[in-house]
Parts: C-alpha cells; structure tokens; sequence
C-alpha cells in the first residue's frame, strides 16, 4: 500500500515540477491529500526525494528535506529519462524514504532562515520553521516528538494506540490525528490549533482541551491563557510554511524582532516615532531588505544599510520660513 501512495505521490509532485497545475488539478490534489493522512506523508517524502536528487545532481554532498527554490526543473533536465525510470523511480523513493524518512528515532535541525519538512513513518509530517531542533523517538505505544527549539507544525496521522506526544520543557501536546503549531520561547510556549483536537499538559495543572482555531499561551509556571482565533488569523499564524511574515498591526520594534528570526541580517529602529508605527503585510520572511524599503516607501521613512544591519528612522521634517 505505501509503495501505491508514493507512487501516486511522485507522480503529483512530477506534475507540479513540470509546470503549474490547472485549477482541476490542484483540486484533484487536494481531494488526494485529503482522502488519507498517509497521502500527506508520502507527498512530503516524494517531494524531499526529488531535492534530495536534484542537489546529488549538483553535486552537493550534504542536504537536508529543506523547501528551497529551484532556478532549474531537475524533472526537465531529466526528460529523455525520464518515461523509462518512473518505474524505477518507486524503488528508489522507497529506498531514499526508508534512508531519510522511515526512521523511529533521530534529530532533525534548521537553520536561519530554512524551512524543512520531514516525513515520519507513521504517515505524519512536521514543518520546521527556521532555526528549529526536534527529537524523534517512536515506540510501540507512543509516538514521542521533542522541540527542543524554535517552531513547528505538527500534521498527525490518526493512531489511537499510538498517541502522538510533543514535548517542550515541562509541557506536553498531546494528539491522535490531528494539525497544529507549537512555538517554542524564552518565556513560554504558544500551541495553535488548526484541525482537530489536542491536550495541553503543564506539570500537576489540570489538562487543557484545545480544539480547532482555538490558540494557546502557556506561560513557564503560571496559568495558560486561551484564545478563540478566526481562519485568517490561523493562516496568518502559518505564512511561515510559504517562507512568508504576516503582519497585521505589529509595531516596527515587533517587526524587527520577527525579521531577526529569519536573517542574519538585523533591522535596527533609530527613534521612537519610528519603533511606533504599525504595519499590515505580508512580507518575504528572508529578505529583510524588501520589507526595509517597502516600508520606506508607503511610511515616509529613512533607511540606510551597511555592516550588516538595517537602520530605519524617521525622515527629518523640512521647516518652511
């Protein structure tokens, strides 16, 4: 059965690489992806094989499953092959899938500003956001999942034996089947629901049910809050996946601070009046440069840049005599 899911899988992202898909076939798609929770998987892994593929192609030694944008279709290069080797090509999925993905135990990383997803074997994916570390750790009753750091977005196959647990500090998520977020700072954990059901455990507290657009707040050592959130701020929470920043009235200071997670490169603010404003926007969440002179643009701003950082302030006002 999985080798007639991956087949179908690299048959789908094969499509896409070749071109973009009319709205049948995106609609056919998403009715695949949705008819099983295995799909997903299998469309993650085929999807990580054929970076993997295109990057040995390179002759790039070291890769990762990360999303990354190709200058060159490596389907199209590999055309004139490419009618003899789709029977082969589900061997060698099987083979790469079982080498990357079809593991019960391991550590996965990003980095500043990567964005990756991983295939487990159980038919669940996870899509790390940027400078990000989990631990796997499957056994026979539980499918255990550790974030370490950073961000990360968890889509559960359904498993009622197998509870699928993921665990930041002394806070736990718990899911059977099931999408959802979980962030993880300094100060606290942010748990965001997207589909389905999920228990949020903190030490001796009694468990929190989290349910669809609901969003949680779980502080270190203090009551969790929550929060009821409409779709759009669901999607808004989850621009990242598309490598993008969602803004929608965050201050400059926020906006600098949430580019930082991204970029090397970091947006200083000069003055207060600046650090004030508000922006609405979706933004490239690498390219803090863009963002820089968008908003120089639309808010009246100066910005300059050099020795690594961007520095936006307020434009000198001009007094007329």
């Amino acid at each position: 059965m999985k080798n007639e899911i991956d087949a179908k899988a690299a048959e789908w992202v094969a499509r896409e690489d070749a071109g973009p898909l009319s709205a049948e076939e995106r609609q056919a798609l998403q009715a695949w992806l949705s008819a099983d929770s295995r799909h997903l998987g299998g469309y993650a892994r085929m999807q990580a094989i054929m970076l993997h593929c295109e990057r040995v192609y390179r002759g790039e030694a070291h890769v990762s499953s990360s999303v990354a944008a190709r200058p060159l279709s490596f389907w199209q290069r590999a055309h004139r092959w490419r009618v003899p080797a789709m029977a082969a090509s589900v061997a060698l999925a099987a083979v790469l899938s079982l080498y990357f993905f079809d593991q019960r135990s391991g550590m996965h990383n990003t980095r500043i500003g990567e964005i990756s997803r991983v295939a487990l074997n159980d038919g669940s994916v996870i899509t790390m956001n940027t400078d990000s570390r989990v631990r796997v750790s499957f056994d026979d009753g539980r499918r255990n999942i550790e974030l370490l750091r950073g961000e990360a977005m968890f889509d559960v196959a359904k498993d009622k034996q197998r509870p699928f647990v993921v665990s930041a500090g002394e806070t736990r998520v718990v899911a059977v089947g099931t999408s959802f977020k979980v962030r993880r700072t300094q100060a606290a954990l942010n748990v965001l629901v997207s589909e389905g059901i999920v228990r949020v455990e903190e030490g001796a507290a009694p468990p929190i049910q989290l349910r669809a657009g609901d969003k949680a707040l779980v502080p270190r050592r203090a009551e969790a809050l929550v929060q009821k959130v409409d779709e759009s701020e669901v999607n808004r929470e989850l621009a990242w996946r598309d490598g993008m920043i969602a803004f929608s009235g965050e201050t400059m200071d926020e906006v600098a601070q949430e580019f930082a997670r991204y970029s090397a490169i970091r947006i200083r603010i000069a003055d207060t009046e600046a650090a004030e404003l508000r922006v609405v926007g979706l933004f490239s969440a690498t390219d803090p440069i863009g963002f820089s002179r968008a908003a120089a643009q639309s808010m009246n701003l100066d910005v300059t840049q050099g020795d690594g950082e961007i520095v936006i302030r307020t434009k000198e006002r001009k007094i007329n005599h």
